[in-house]
C-alpha cells in the first residue's frame, strides 16, 4: 500500500499525515471517502509520520475465504503500524486505531496520558467524566457544556482526550468530532442538535437530517454555538460514573488512592464493558502497568475526585455535577425518592420527582435555585 497500489484489487492508494497532539500519524487507504473524513478530522501536517494506519477496503468476493473477517485489525508496536480491513465505519479508524497508536506514543513519551473520558468546562473549571462505555459520558458532557447559553460553560471533548499529569491541562486534538450512530443518542442530545440548528435560521433540523446516517463529522460550534467549545482547559474535578440501583448514595468524594485503585481495576456497577482505566485499548505488561500507574498517581494528585451514581434521570445527575463545580455540595444521597445534598454539616433536600413534574424543595437562595431548577 505504501507504493501507491493496494495488493488485493490493484486500486491506487493515497495517504494524508495528521498532527494528533504532538505526533504525526498517517492514514494510507484505497478509500477516498475515508481519507476525506480523516483530513477534516485532524490538523494537517507534513513530513515523516511516527505511526501509520492502513485502511484496506475490498469486495468480499475476491477474498475466497483466504482473508480475515471484515473489521479485523492488527497492530505492530515496533514499527507503529496498524492495519484494519474493511472497517465498518470511520469510528474504527478514529476511535480505535488512532487511540491505539497515540496511546502507545504517549506512554513512550511519558508526558501525556490518553484519557478514555469526556470533558467540559463549567464556570471556568475543567470537569472530566470517566466511566465504562454505556454510562452516559456523552449525554452528560453535552448537558454540562450546554447548561448556559454564554461561554461560561463550554464543550471540550467527548470520549477521549489527552491530559498533562502535572499541569492538569486537558487537550483535545480533534478539529471536528465524529458522532457515531446518531440514532442511539439520547433524546436530550437530539433536541440540542435540533435547537442549535433551528436557532441559526432556516428551520433545518440537524438531528432529523442525520438520523439515518451511521456517523458524521461536526464542528462543535455548529451545534453548541460560537464560543461554546475549547481545545484546552484546566482540570479541577474528576467525576467517576457508576450506575448502581442498590446504592442510595449519589455523590461520594474519593481520595486519590481510592480513585487510583478503582481506575486500575476498571470495574464499577453499570452497563458498559470496561478495562483498566476504563480503556480496553491499553497494552498490558508488568513494566507498562507500573509506568501507567505512576502517571495516573501524578494526574490524580490535586484533583477533586467524586464517585457519582448515575442511577437517576440525566438532568438530576447533571445538576449534581454542576453543584460540584459550584462548590455547593460534595455529598448527595437518595432518601424516599428525594435527593438530599450535604451543605455544611446538614443534609438538605434539593428536589424530588412527582407525577406532575419536578418539585424543588427547601429554601435555596438565588444561586442554589438556579442550580436546582436548571
Amino acid at each position: 500500500m505504501d507504493t501507491g497500489t493496494d495488493p488485493l484489487t490493484g486500486q491506487s492508494t493515497s495517504s494524508a499525515v495528521a498532527k494528533v497532539l504532538r505526533w504525526k500519524v498517517a492514514l494510507v487507504t484505497n478509500d477516498t471517502d475515508m481519507l476525506s473524513i480523516w483530513s477534516e478530522n485532524w490538523e494537517k501536517s507534513k513530513g515523516k509520520a511516527k505511526a501509520k494506519i492502513y485502511s484496506l477496503r475490498f469486495p468480499r468476493e475476491i477474498a475466497d475465504g483466504r482473508l480475515p473477517p471484515d473489521g479485523s485489525a492488527y497492530f505492530e508496536p515496533v514499527s507503529m503500524k496498524y492495519l484494519v480491513v474493511n472497517p465498518s465505519s470511520y469510528d474504527a479508524i478514529k476511535a480505535v486505531a488512532v487511540r491505539v497508536v497515540t496511546n502507545e506514543l504517549a506512554e513512550r513519551d511519558g508526558k501525556y496520558i490518553s484519557i478514555n473520558g469526556s470533558c467540559a468546562e463549567v464556570l471556568g473549571k475543567g470537569v472530566c467524566l470517566m466511566a465504562p462505555k454505556g454510562l452516559g459520558k456523552t449525554t452528560h458532557v453535552y448537558g454540562l457544556a450546554g447548561w448556559t447559553r454564554d461561554s461560561s460553560t463550554r464543550f471540550h471533548s467527548d470520549g477521549w482526550f489527552f491530559a498533562s499529569p502535572d499541569k492538569k491541562e486537558a487537550i483535545s486534538p480533534e478539529r471536528r468530532y465524529y458522532l457515531h450512530r446518531l440514532p442511539s443518542l439520547s433524546l436530550s442530545l437530539r433536541r440540542l442538535f435540533s435547537r442549535s440548528r433551528d436557532e441559526r435560521g432556516g428551520g433545518y433540523s440537524l438531528s432529523k437530517d442525520l438520523m439515518v446516517m451511521d456517523g458524521f463529522l461536526a464542528d462543535p460550534t455548529e451545534f453548541m454555538g460560537r464560543g461554546k467549545s475549547t481545545k484546552k482547559c484546566k482540570l479541577e474535578i474528576l467525576v467517576i460514573l457508576k450506575r448502581d440501583e442498590s446504592d442510595q448514595s449519589l455523590i461520594k468524594p474519593l481520595t486519590s488512592n481510592e480513585a487510583l485503585s478503582l481506575l486500575e481495576s476498571g470495574v464499577v456497577p453499570g452497563d458498559g464493558v470496561s478495562g483498566p482505566y476504563f480503556n480496553q485499548l491499553v497494552v498490558r505488561d508488568k513494566d507498562r502497568d507500573e509506568r501507567r500507574k505512576k502517571m495516573y498517581e501524578r494526574f490524580l494528585k490535586g484533583l477533586k475526585i467524586y464517585l457519582v451514581n448515575a442511577r437517576e434521570q440525566p438532568w438530576i445527575t447533571q445538576t449534581l455535577i454542576r453543584g460540584l463545580a459550584l462548590g455547593e455540595w460534595s455529598w448527595a444521597k437518595l432518601v424516599d425518592g428525594q435527593v438530599y445534598a450535604l451543605r455544611g454539616e446538614k443534609y438538605e433536600p434539593l428536589f424530588k420527582s412527582s407525577a406532575e413534574g419536578v418539585e424543588s424543595l427547601g429554601s435555596p437562595n438565588k444561586k442554589r435555585a438556579k442550580v436546582v431548577r436548571d
